[in-house]
């Protein structure tokens, strides 16, 4: 006789306690998406290919409609009048925590997005002593030493999985600048294994119900218990010993809430994987999108070189000030954010019901912008399809005339502060290795993996690079 394992089981019972009935019957509801399945609506197309998804609703019914999802009703907002209302409303309209319990076990309880609004706002606010002028330029140094040291080891010919490598890079960077210099080499291995079991606990089934007994959960929940460990010890280091150190670590170390009460090693590790999800991952993808499409549009990537040139001249060592100059390599970073975001859904769950464009959303649903979506629309972006960097250049800063147009880090008062670290990392290895290295395609195509939450380039995005003869500037 065949027995269900348990875990199935409580699967199972977990999903479907989380099906309740849609408030199908609201007046004035927005159109409803064609198709779904019984029981989980939406939720398979989804997950199978969002984007499509969310441009056939577009195509159909324009700025807004709706989709099924397991125990709640979507709503989908695209389109700029759209994205500005979706990125302006406020914490007592919208909940972000109730949209990203699955970050909780992560996380860790009360911190970011399981917090009240008010105490997420002290933590965040935490980060900005460690993103100010003088501390970019510190970790600037570690970007420029971790580029030399990492792409040192390369040959003068190879071959490289672009998305292996931007991943693992930019955790040796965001390792400097969380941890210091000698956390990066005497604890890289353990925090990026630690670091991957928690990721792989963050999947399509933690959106409904992140407890369950699975095995990825489960790893995921001894990865935090061992994280918090080897926290407390560098923590415990820093406040017995009198040796200041410039990283994110130690300006959580030093923070304190507004009523005095220091951050526990609990709520510091919390932070620390906080601003490590924000911004590792999702520049990893994004080095790796870079290089394919510099790799597919070689003139842009001469122009590219060109840029460095003209910047460092003679000079051999890159500096802050220089990497700010950059403004061609930013706007190609701009680009491919655009092109490609990391996350392609955001979320929230509606706590006052409101109306748009004539419809009206009611209160418990759930309403999902896409940056994916979003950043193609063809009146806020002529030729959307097409990669053109010079649409974020002086005299046309198409970004600038639409503000809720680019929604790849957010917009307004909920634009992803971590913006400025993650296009000075990607600015700094980019800089490098356009200055060394010359890149081919090796695959026929390079299409978007939909697999992950993080969304990036299907493996094995494989990339042939050569080693060029060093010049003046390089």
């Amino acid at each position: 006789m065949f027995t269900v394992p348990e875990h199935v089981r409580q699967t199972a019972t977990t999903l479907l306690s989380t099906l309740k009935p849609l408030p199908l019957d609201t007046p004035n509801l927005p159109p409803m998406l064609p198709g779904g399945l019984p029981f989980v609506g939406h939720a398979s197309e989804l997950r199978s290919n969002p984007v499509a998804m969310v441009q056939r609703g577009r195509d159909m019914f324009g700025d807004i409609f709706c989709v099924r999802l397991p125990g709640t009703l979507g709503v989908v907002m695209t389109g700029h009048a759209a994205q500005e209302k979706y990125f302006r409303f406020r914490d007592d309209e919208v909940s972000q925590r109730e949209a990203y319990q699955l970050m909780t076990p992560v996380f860790g309880k009360g911190i970011a997005y399981d917090a009240e609004p008010q105490i997420m706002k002290e933590q965040l606010g935490f980060f900005h002593g460690a993103l100010r002028e003088s501390r970019l330029r510190t970790y600037t140094d570690g970007f420029i030493a971790e580029s030399e040291h990492f792409f040192g080891q390369w040959g003068q010919t190879g071959e490289v999985n672009m998305l292996e490598v931007g991943n693992e890079v930019t955790l040796y960077t965001s390792t400097r600048c969380l941890l210091g210099d000698k956390m990066r080499f005497k604890l890289s291995k353990e925090f990026s294994e630690l670091y991957a079991d928690l990721e792989g606990g963050i999947n399509v089934i933690s959106f409904f119900a992140p407890y369950l007994p699975l095995p990825a959960m489960r790893r995921r929940d001894k990865a935090r218990v061992k994280m918090v460990e080897l926290i407390e010890k560098i923590v415990a280091e820093r406040r017995e010993g009198p040796q200041s150190h410039e990283d994110i670590l130690q300006t959580l170390v030093e923070s304190s809430y507004a009523d005095g009460r220091k951050l526990t090693v609990d709520e510091i590790t919390g932070l620390i994987l906080t601003i490590m999800f924000a911004g590792h991952h999702t520049s990893g993808v994004t080095f790796s999108w870079i290089a394919v499409l510099l790799a597919q549009h070689p003139h842009i990537f001469r122009r590219l070189v060109a840029e460095q040139r003209e910047i460092l001249g003679d000079r051999e060592r890159i500096t802050y000030d220089d990497l700010q100059k950059m403004k061609l390599l930013e706007a190609t970073i701009k680009e491919a954010l655009r092109l490609y975001p990391p996350i392609i859904l955001v979320m929230r769950r509606v706590l006052k019901a409101f109306d748009f464009q004539g419809k009206h959303v009611p209160e418990g649903s759930m309403i999902i912008a896409s940056p994916a979506a979003g950043q193609r629309v063809p009146e806020i972006f002529p030729e959307p399809h097409r990669f053109d960097p010079d649409r974020f250049m002086p005299g046309r800063e198409e970004d600038k005339r639409w503000p809720y147009g680019h929604i790849a880090f957010g917009a307004g008062r909920h634009r992803c502060m971590g913006i400025v670290f993650a296009q000075l990392q990607l600015r700094a290895l980019w800089s490098h290795l356009l200055r060394n290295f010359e890149f081919d395609l090796l695959d026929p195509s390079y299409p978007v993996d939909y697999t992950n939450l993080i969304v990036g380039p299907r493996p094995p995005c494989r990339i042939r690079y050569r080693r060029v003869q060093q010049s003046a500037g390089a």
